[in-house]
C-alpha cells in the first residue's frame, strides 16, 4: 500500500441530507473502503450506481502500479532496473511520471519524486528503523547522491524511461490525486455527472450535490493531535480537483521535536517553517496533489509568486504563536463560499 503523504486534511461536506420531499430530490449513494493506506469516499448524486468492484478493480491496478509497499509493483521494479537503459512503463505510470516532472520544474526541484531514499531514511517508507532517533547527517547526506529529478530521462514519444543514475522514485505525493482522477473518469465512462469523489483528502468533483448546488468543502484548521476536525474555511467546486498538504497530521517525534513527513529533497530534510498547511484546486487532482507538495516544501513567499503567475488556485494556513493565519493566491477567492 501507499503511504499517504497526509491524513484527511479536507472535511467533505455533502450535504446529502432527506427530509420529508425524498421523493422528489435527487438520490445520493455512498460507497466507501480503504486504499493506498488511507480510505476512499465517493458520492454519486441520482439514479445511477456504480458497481462498487469496477472501484476496487481501479484502485487495484494502481496500487499494483505506484505503491512502494509491494516489491512486486512496476514502481518497485522500475526502481531496481538497472542505469542507463531505457525500461518500458505502463501508459498510467508514464502520464504519473510526467506530471511528476512538469510540477518538479516548475518549483525548482522542491518537487523530487527521486525523494524515495530519504522518505524511507526518516521513518515514512516501508523499512521498518531500529531506532526513533534523527538519522545521522552522514546518512543523509549518502542517500543525497542518488536525489534529483534531473536524473531520470521520460520519452515524450513512447512510454519509457532511462535512469542516469540508481534513484528510487516514490509517487506517494502524486498517486492519490492520480487515483481520484482515474475514478472520477470511470464515472463519467459509465453516464454520471454529478458525483464528489475522495481520497485521503484529495477530492474531485462533478456537478451538483443533492440539494442541487455546487459542492461544498471544508478545509480544516492544522491542529496537531485534535480529537475532532474543525472546518476553517468552505470552498464551492465543481468540474475541478482538490489536494492539500500539511504536516500536522503525519510526522515523528525525537527529543520533544517534530518532524514533518514531507521532506525536502533539496536539504534531505523535513521541512521546517511556519506554512501548516497547503490546497490547491487545479484541472486534475493529480496536479493538485503534486503542486500542493511542492507548495508545502517551498513555503509561503515562494509558493504564493509562483501560484500568482500562473493563476493557480491556492490557499495557505500559517501557524502563530497566537492561531493560524490565512492566506490565498488571487485565482483562489473565486472559490470562496459566502456564509
Amino acid at each position: 500500500m501507499l503511504i499517504p503523504k497526509n491524513y484527511l486534511f479536507i472535511l467533505i461536506m455533502a450535504f446529502c441530507q432527506i427530509s420529508c420531499s425524498e421523493q422528489q430530490a435527487p438520490k445520493a449513494y455512498q460507497l466507501s473502503g480503504s486504499t493506498m493506506g488511507t480510505t476512499y469516499n465517493i458520492t454519486i448524486v441520482g439514479e445511477k450506481l456504480l458497481d462498487p468492484a469496477l472501484i476496487n478493480d481501479a484502485l487495484e491496478d494502481i496500487e499494483a502500479t505506484m505503491s512502494t509497499y509491494r516489491l512486486d509493483s512496476e514502481l518497485m521494479q522500475l526502481n531496481a532496473a538497472p542505469v542507463n537503459t531505457w525500461v518500458s512503463v505502463s501508459p498510467s505510470l508514464h502520464e504519473v511520471l510526467l506530471i511528476s516532472e512538469e510540477i518538479s520544474i516548475l518549483s525548482s526541484g522542491a518537487f523530487d519524486i527521486t525523494v524515495y531514499p530519504l522518505v524511507d531514511l526518516w521513518g515514512f517508507g516501508p523499512t521498518r528503523r531500529d531506532n526513533n532517533g534523527r538519522p545521522d547527517s552522514a546518512d543523509i547526506q549518502a542517500r543525497m547522491e542518488n536525489i534529483g529529478f534531473q536524473n531520470l530521462i521520460i520519452s515524450k514519444d513512447r512510454k519509457a524511461v532511462f535512469k542516469k543514475k540508481m534513484i528510487s522514485l516514490d509517487l506517494s505525493a502524486v498517486a492519490k490525486g492520480y487515483a481520484v482522477d482515474v475514478l472520477a473518469s470511470l464515472l463519467e465512462a459509465n453516464n454520471i455527472s454529478s458525483y464528489l469523489v475522495e481520497i485521503g483528502g484529495e477530492i474531485s468533483t462533478k456537478g451538483h450535490n443533492a440539494e442541487g448546488v455546487l459542492w461544498h468543502v471544508a478545509i480544516e484548521a492544522p491542529v496537531r493531535m485534535a480529537q475532532s476536525r474543525t472546518p476553517l474555511k468552505i470552498i464551492e467546486l465543481s468540474g475541478l480537483g482538490l489536494a492539500s498538504s500539511g504536516d500536522y497530521r503525519k510526522y515523528i517525534e525525537v527529543d520533544d521535536a517534530y518532524y514533518s513527513h514531507t521532506i525536502d529533497p533539496r536539504s534531505g530534510n523535513p521541512i521546517n517553517h511556519d506554512l501548516a498547511s497547503v490546497t490547491v484546486i487545479a484541472e486534475t487532482t493529480a496536479i493538485a496533489d503534486a503542486l500542493a507538495t511542492a507548495f508545502n516544501v517551498m513555503g509561503l513567499e515562494k509558493a504564493m509568486t509562483i501560484a500568482n503567475n500562473n493563476n493557480i488556485p491556492a490557499y495557505f494556513i500559517l501557524k502563530k504563536a497566537d492561531g493560524f493565519v490565512e492566506s490565498f493566491s488571487a485565482d483562489f477567492a473565486q472559490f470562496l463560499h459566502e456564509n
